[in-house]
């Protein structure tokens, strides 16, 4: 009796090693993710019910490189003028003109004149309006306005602006 009193004890023992390991051997409960549900859309009311207001429209600021581009296409229409280029810089306008070649002197003057009337009508912003004939200045202003319109900032052409302005009207 003893013996068997000993293999019952020795198989109680080992069942309950069993048990322990079989039970303790489950994988972790992990929480279960929460899912994203988006908020409800915001309903308008229809227009005509009470409570709709109509929306006020949304204007664009106009960039300062289609202020230009708009202003040298009305300055090119001019007729003694073959071809236009503008730099805006605040409120201050940069022209550059190509004129036609039987345009000199007090001729050219009056032309000068008609393109800084053209860009005032034009562009209502412009407080200060600088025009050149000069080939080299044309070239300069128009390679300053390729540059803006690539998307090289303004800041990047302040001195090549300055020394132009300089050189259009040396008393200023």
């Amino acid at each position: 009796m003893k013996k068997t009193r000993k293999i019952l004890l020795m198989l109680f023992v080992i069942t309950m090693i069993i048990a322990t390991v079989l039970s303790g051997c489950k994988p972790a409960k992990k929480p279960t993710p929460t899912r994203y549900t988006p908020p409800a859309p915001k309903t308008t009311p229809a227009p005509g019910t009470p409570g709709y207001t109509t929306p006020a429209p949304v204007r664009k600021p106009v960039s300062e490189t289609a202020r230009a581009e708009r202003i040298a296409r009305n300055v090119a229409k001019i007729s003694e003028v073959n071809k236009a280029t503008v730099v805006i810089s605040g409120s201050t306008a940069l022209v550059g003109i190509d004129m036609k070649a039987h345009v000199q002197g007090a001729h050219e003057t009056e032309v000068k004149k008609k393109v800084e009337k053209t860009v005032r009508e034009t562009d209502n912003a412009v407080k200060n309006v600088s025009v050149t004939a000069d080939p080299d200045l044309y070239k300069r202003i128009d390679n300053i306005a390729k540059g803006i319109a690539a998307g090289r900032p303004l800041s990047e052409f302040t001195k090549q602006i300055a020394e132009i302005l300089k050189r259009i009207t040396p008393s200023a």
